[in-house]
């Protein structure tokens, strides 16, 4: 007897391989369902990035704000030495009830600029050329200062084979590690303590050694800003009235003939920005990251490109740029 079978009964033919269209449909599916999986896994990096970033930064700030206050504490007590204190007087105070006290803050500021450069002419004292102070109506040469740099910076860069700024992207973050380690602040910080993942990125130095830098979680130098005056994060209204900045808890800087007067010559020296009579900054110590976008791709202000673009007084970035901060 012939069998016949279910599909035979039916009349329909056993199925053959997919056709081109089908398969064009399933290769579809498969790369766009990839290409959202690459985009949620893009996303999930870039989110742990930026986490890891935040941490590194109040690590960093944490362990800065403690040498800072350290090297601002003894340099309010010690007394100050008569060349310096003359220096201080002849250029940059006026004869009146106030002189004294102005010229112990502005020898804690200058002391503080010894300690916490923020590139390398800074740290050898020697003068260097800022153009956002250009760009701010100030002289753009940030001069010498009576207080001398510290020995063991000097001794250090010049081991190295440093013998000014070069404006490179590493040179706060550079400056901000030697501060840590070898500062008058005697913190010996290791840099591993100091970021997630491992801290320190390095540049090839010409003398053939390697200077370490603190990096962010996207590789790049993270920025140090020793006077972030127009920093929103600390003057979200811009100056305010009374006496507000940690270093002048008098308000001796806020004098308003002395400002009008020897503010110009004042700021370029510390980077602080005097404010109107009567008003002051809140100023911190502060690091930064440019966040996702690289931040050195492009100028700021007369900047060349390849070097940072935060504002080292308003620390404030180009527009479009997702800067993270540290909280002071």
């Amino acid at each position: 007897m012939k069998m016949t079978t279910r599909f035979a009964r039916s009349g329909t033919a056993q199925r053959g391989a997919f056709t081109m269209i089908e398969l064009l449909v399933v290769i579809t599916i498969i790369v766009a369902l990839m290409a959202l999986m690459a985009s949620a896994a893009l996303k999930l990096i870039e989110v742990q990035q930026t986490t890891n970033t935040q941490s590194t930064l109040d690590r960093v700030q944490s362990q800065l704000t403690r040498a800072w206050s350290k090297v601002k504490d003894e340099a309010y007590k010690e007394t100050i030495p008569p060349a310096i204190y003359t220096a201080i007087q002849s250029s940059l105070t006026m004869p009146d009830a106030n002189a004294p006290g102005r010229i112990r803050v502005i020898y804690v500021k200058l002391k503080l600029r010894a300690a916490f450069p923020m590139n390398f002419s800074e740290a050898l004292n020697l003068p260097y050329t800022n153009p956002t102070l250009g760009a701010m109506g100030y002289n753009p040469v940030v001069g010498q200062s009576p207080v001398p740099a510290l020995p063991g910076y000097v001794s250090f860069l010049s081991n190295l084979g440093i013998t000014g700024s070069t404006g490179a992207s590493y040179e706060s973050s550079a400056c901000l590690l030697m501060a840590l380690q070898r500062g008058a602040s005697g913190a010996g910080i290791n840099p591993d303590d100091l970021t997630t993942g491992g801290a320190a990125g390095s540049v090839v130095t010409p003398s053939g050694n390697n200077l370490p830098y603190l990096n962010d979680a996207w590789g790049r130098p993270i920025f140090f800003s020793r006077a972030p005056t127009g920093s929103l994060y600390l003057n979200p209204a811009g100056a305010m009235a009374g006496a507000n900045d940690p270093g002048d808890p008098q308000g001796y800087l806020q004098t308003p003939t002395w400002g009008v007067t020897y503010g110009p010559v004042f700021t370029p020296l510390t980077l602080q920005v005097v404010a109107p009579a009567n008003m002051s900054f809140k100023l911190a110590p502060m690091v930064a990251s440019g966040g996702p976008v690289n931040w050195l791709s492009k100028p700021w202000g007369t900047n060349p490109a390849g070097t940072p673009t935060l504002n080292p007084i308003t620390f404030a970035p180009v527009t479009g740029y997702d800067a993270l901060f540290s909280t002071p």
